[in-house]
C-alpha cells in the first residue's frame, strides 16, 4: 500500500465522505474485512454482526438482536461502538477499528421469521484515518479507473521497480494457448504487447494476462480481447499487439495497485 499524507485523508473524507460501499465479496477480499470478528457493543454486551455497507460517516450492519439489545440501547440513548476487523498485509493480529455511534435506523432484513435486522450506525465522530484510508483508495480507484482509464504507463526497468511488477517478461494466454509476451505498456483499461508470431490472427481473440507483484507475491489476472495488431519494424517474427481489458471483470486489487502508483507518479490535478 502507498504511504498516504495527512492531505490524502482530508481529501478522502472531503470528496467521498458521504459515498457509500456495499461489502460484496470482491470488496471483502480487497479491504481485507474478517466477517467473523466485526460486533456491535453497548453498555457492557456486545452482539456479532457482518457489514452490509459503510460509508466514512455511518454504517449499515445485519445482526440478531433481540429484547437484550433493545433494553441495552434504550439505557444508552441508543449510543452504541461499532467494532470493525481488518487482516493487515505481513501482520498477524488484525487491525482493530473501534467507531462511536448511534443507532438511527432499524428495519427488517431477510425471512419474515428471522430475527436478523439490518441497523443504521451514524457516527457521532469522524471515524480511525484507517478506515478512511480503506474507504478512500478503494472509492478513488475506482473513480479515476474511469477518469483516467486510457493513462498509459511506458514500461521501462525503471517504472518497473516503482510499480513493483516482478517482471515485464510475461506469460499470456489467447484463446487458451500460452504465449511468451512482453509487457511495453499498461493502463487501467488495457495493455500494448510485444509478441512472437503473426499477430494479425490474434485480432478479436480472448486473451488472458497474469501480472505478478514483487513484494507480496500477489498475483492479477487480467481478461479481455486484442484489438489489434502492429506490425514492427524490420521484425517479421514478432508483432505488438493491444489489448482491451474487460472493464466488468478488472479486479478491484488491481485498480488499487495501478491507481496507488500513478498518484504517486503523477498526482491527479485539482479540478
Amino acid at each position: 500500500m502507498a504511504l498516504v499524507t495527512g492531505q490524502q485523508i482530508s481529501n478522502y473524507y472531503q470528496q467521498f465522505g458521504d459515498v457509500e460501499v456495499a461489502f460484496n465479496k470482491e470488496v471483502i477480499r480487497a479491504t481485507g474485512l474478517q466477517t467473523r470478528n466485526n460486533l456491535v457493543k453497548c453498555k457492557g454486551g456486545y452482539w456479532p454482526c457482518f457489514v452490509y455497507s459503510s460509508s466514512m460517516r455511518q454504517a449499515k450492519i445485519v445482526a440478531s438482536v433481540k429484547e437484550d439489545f433493545h433494553k441495552k440501547l434504550q439505557e444508552a440513548n441508543n449510543l452504541v461502538s461499532l467494532q470493525l476487523s481488518f487482516m493487515q498485509a505481513e501482520k498477524s493480529s488484525p487491525l482493530i477499528l473501534h467507531i462511536s455511534a448511534k443507532l438511527t435506523g432499524t428495519a427488517k432484513y431477510g425471512e419474515e421469521a428471522s430475527n436478523l435486522s439490518l441497523l443504521t450506525l451514524t457516527y457521532t465522530q469522524r471515524p480511525s484515518d484507517d478506515l478512511i484510508i480503506t474507504l478512500g483508495r478503494l472509492l478513488e480507484s475506482n473513480l479515476n479507473s474511469q477518469k483516467r482509464k486510457e493513462e498509459r504507463v511506458i514500461i521501462t526497468d525503471q517504472v518497473l521497480r516503482k510499480m513493483g511488477l516482478k517482471s515485464n517478461n510475461i506469460i499470456v494466454a489467447i484463446d487458451n494457448i500460452p504465449r511468451k509476451a512482453l509487457l511495453r505498456d499498461l493502463s487501467f483499461s488495457g495493455a500494448k504487447l510485444i509478441i512472437a508470431g503473426l499477430a494479425k490472427f490474434l485480432v478479436d481473440k480472448a486473451i488472458l494476462i497474469k501480472l505478478e507483484v514483487e513484494e507480496t507475491d500477489e498475483t492479477f489476472t487480467l481478461m479481455g480481447k486484442v484489438l489489434r495488431f502492429e506490425p514492427i519494424e524490420n521484425r517479421k517474427d514478432i508483432a505488438s499487439i493491444a489489448v482491451q481489458f474487460d472493464e466488468n471483470l478488472i479486479p478491484i486489487e488491481f485498480k488499487l495497485f495501478f491507481n496507488d502508483f500513478l498518484t504517486r507518479q503523477r498526482p491527479q490535478k485539482e479540478n
